[in-house]
């Protein structure tokens, strides 16, 4: 059966998940097709409404940082840094490398 050319179609669920590197089964695509169907039809309800009346705001709560005075203050000596370390070489913390 044809879908609709405006609607999220099997092909670029497909397409998707390829890119993604998922193997997904043919039932899994219909439905993810028809979840995210549902997902983009709230998106473009949500276009749709009338926003011109509400100012813009970062968050929807009257908030704001709460500081504290910055005083520099002694840190912690090494020993009792490294105290709990899983592995240390010596004043180190010892960690897999991450590029060989």
């Amino acid at each position: 059966m044809p879908e609709p050319e405006s609607e999220l179609s099997s092909r670029e669920v497909e397409h998707v998940a390829r890119l993604a590197r998922l193997g997904i089964t043919p039932e899994e695509v219909v439905r993810y097709r028809d979840q995210l169907r549902h997902i983009l039809t709230a998106i473009d309800a949500l276009k749709r409404a009338d926003t011109s009346r509400v100012p813009a705001t970062a968050h929807p709560l009257e908030e704001r940082n709460v500081m504290r005075e910055d005083k520099p203050e002694p840190s912690l000596p090494a020993e009792d840094v490294l105290k709990n370390a899983p592995s240390r070489e010596g004043p180190y913390f010892k960690v897999k490398a991450i590029q060989e």
